[in-house]
């Protein structure tokens, strides 16, 4: 099954399962180790999600609060437990399309869907932040977004930093979240607000519209910085330089390079990315109906937009619109069914003027 590094305990504990068929294994699951199988009794598709357990931290008390809450955009918890003194577990639904990640590198992704699953991430955590939950996520990254294949129903998961705060309380300590997720008050002050949830949420957003947002940390250093990378010796030594060389990109401001969105990505979609994405915290959304406001308002430009074969396509409803680069110069083709196309000639060339015609033919 793939599991031979994981610990005896678990692999002990998933071997003597008799309500549950185990079929398969994943190490996809980030800090945890995610089994998957079938339940005797009800054959439903379950997921079972471990994590370190430590009891002096009081690992897990928040993350059962979630079985009470019901949402849409909330994977539920069948059931939370602990097996022994280091390690404990999620029972879940399996969700078909997996993690965003997964389906952000398989999948041809729209401006429109990039609005819609944003739209759901943000609806499921106004859910887990509103009175009388108070709960904070502190690791929103698409690894720990699902999404289901058929649907595209989008689903919070990975409940293993979440944390209650109550209302009398403005911050928590910071989870250990992945170093790139990390908002600037975070790195400055290690306090977590319901705003630094919003952050992540920014950095999914910006990653869903094909901005360039590597996985390996190594590959957010530059030329300079990785041959004095290569000269360092001991693991250590280098986890510490990519550490500080990422956090001195959050503190800067200079995370997200918007010369790598698509052409169509107008300045009014980057408006809510740098609004979710503020070093400032004042200035970033206050709340998760803020943000969401303004995402409905971009679906008004009735054109959806989207990369594919290194082409460029729009559809307005009525019609459908292929960008293509040719001979060093830019086509613009219409088409009523995506599949018979006539080049339109009401245009310079230009890139950006072409897209500004296709975005006023709506």
């Amino acid at each position: 099954m793939g599991d031979e590094n994981v610990d005896e305990i678990v692999k002990n504990f998933i071997s003597e399962q008799n309500d549950i068929i185990i079929d398969r294994y994943s190490d996809s699951g980030a800090f945890g180790e995610l089994y998957f199988g079938t339940r005797k009794l009800l054959n439903d598709r379950v997921a079972l999600k471990f994590y370190s357990y430590n009891e002096d931290l009081n690992t897990h008390n928040e993350p059962i609060l979630l079985k009470s809450i019901k949402h849409r955009n909330i994977l539920e918890i069948y059931d939370a437990r602990i097996i022994d003194k280091q390690f404990a577990y999620f029972l879940t639904p399996e969700i078909s399309g997996g993690d965003l990640k997964y389906y952000i590198d398989h999948n041809v992704i729209t401006l429109f869907d990039a609005i819609n699953f944003t739209q759901q991430i943000l609806s499921g955590l106004n859910e887990l932040h509103q009175s009388p939950n108070n709960l904070l996520h502190r690791d929103l990254k698409p690894n720990n977004i699902l999404i289901d294949k058929g649907s595209k129903n989008i689903y919070i998961s990975d409940f293993g930093s979440i944390k209650y705060i109550d209302d009398k309380t403005e911050s928590v300590v910071a989870s250990k979240s992945t170093e790139i997720y990390k908002s600037y008050e975070v790195i400055t002050d290690n306090k977590y607000t319901r705003k630094a949830d919003i952050y992540q949420i920014g950095l999914i957003f910006f990653q869903l519209l094909q901005g360039k947002f590597p996985v390996a940390p190594y590959d957010w250093l530059n030329e300079r910085q990785k041959k004095k990378f290569k000269k360092l010796n001991g693991y250590f030594e280098q986890c510490q330089f990519i550490d500080e060389t990422i956090q001195n990109l959050i503190l800067r401001d200079k995370l997200l390079d918007y010369t790598t969105l698509p052409s169509y990505i107008t300045n009014q979609v980057k408006k809510v990315i740098k609004t979710a994405t503020n070093r400032d915290i004042n200035k970033r959304y206050d709340s998760c109906s803020e943000f969401l406001k303004d995402l409905y308002n971009l679906t008004k430009n009735k054109n959806n937009w989207w990369t594919e074969n290194n082409n460029l396509y729009s559809n307005n409803g009525k019609k459908f619109f292929r960008i293509k680069f040719e001979k060093n110069k830019y086509i613009l083709e219409n088409s009523k069914n995506d599949i018979i196309w006539t080049k339109n000639n009401k245009h310079n060339g230009d890139l950006e003027s072409i897209i500004n015609l296709v975005n006023k033919n709506h």
